[in-house]
């Protein structure tokens, strides 16, 4: 890290963990977790997201702005359709941010969470009550992809593992030493995930229903190929803010 990112991040602790003290006794060991390595975010203990504050403390996958960046537009999406009752499905939870964004930010959807980890629901259900989200709004299941999902969605959003173990060396060090293995590592070459879901989820998707899915670098024409192969109709990749193959919409 450059001395100048380094200081920035000291000052983003200061002003988020310490609401700008400065002489508070524990920033010291705080400044230490930086220097050896530890993501700003987890020593903050909490991540801005679309309005939402999301907690970290139980160390799930910490939510990216380029995620951030197309959970805004399915949200413009929902908001356009003024649906009522829309059924969400947040699969590959982690956090629960995805589903917590949208809860939080309109008045008739209604979001599952799946996600694998038990330790992990603890997290999103400790987000979705910082946050105010009433229960009634919300269910968490516990399951491995769709393994324990019972119903059917408008809209399915995911972010599952999508990194190659073969290429570690274009991984940041702080996310293998500090980041949940199983929110990362997509398989042998990093798409099995992506290819489970994407045979699996079009028994869940509703008439007129849309996947939202995030994939990373170099993977676009796989997951284009992998869901036409899957029988979905329409494929579209996008860029995200950055300019780099991201997101795809799929129906």
């Amino acid at each position: 890290m450059s001395h100048q990112n380094f200081k920035r991040e000291i000052n983003w602790i200061i002003q988020d963990k310490y609401n700008g003290r400065d002489n508070d006794p524990n920033l010291a060991k705080d400044i230490n977790r930086l220097k050896i390595g530890e993501p700003v975010d987890y020593i903050i203990g909490w991540k801005p997201f679309l309005n939402c504050r999301i907690d970290l403390s139980f160390r799930p996958l910490i939510p990216r702005p380029e995620t951030e960046y197309w959970t805004q537009t399915a949200l413009e999406e929902l908001r356009k359709r003024d649906m009522t009752d829309t059924k969400i499905l947040d699969l590959f939870a982690g956090s629960g941010c995805l589903g917590v964004a949208i809860l939080a930010n309109t008045k008739n959807a209604t979001v599952e969470f799946g996600e694998i980890d038990k330790r992990t629901t603890d997290q999103i259900e400790l987000n979705l009550k910082l946050n105010n989200i009433p229960p009634q709004r919300y269910a968490i299941v516990i399951t491995d992809i769709f393994k324990q999902i019972k119903n059917s969605y408008d809209f399915i959003l995911a972010n599952p593992p999508y990194i190659n173990p073969n290429r570690l060396g274009k991984v940041k060090k702080s996310v293998l030493d500090y980041e949940p293995p199983k929110a990362l590592f997509g398989g042998s070459n990093g798409l099995e995930i992506i290819s489970r879901f994407l045979r699996q989820a079009k028994g869940y998707l509703k008439e007129g229903g849309k996947i939202y899915l995030e994939f990373g670098n170099g993977q676009k024409r796989e997951v284009e190929r992998v869901a036409r192969d899957c029988g979905y109709s329409k494929v579209t990749t996008n860029k995200d803010q950055f300019g780099n193959w991201r997101w795809a919409t799929i129906e």
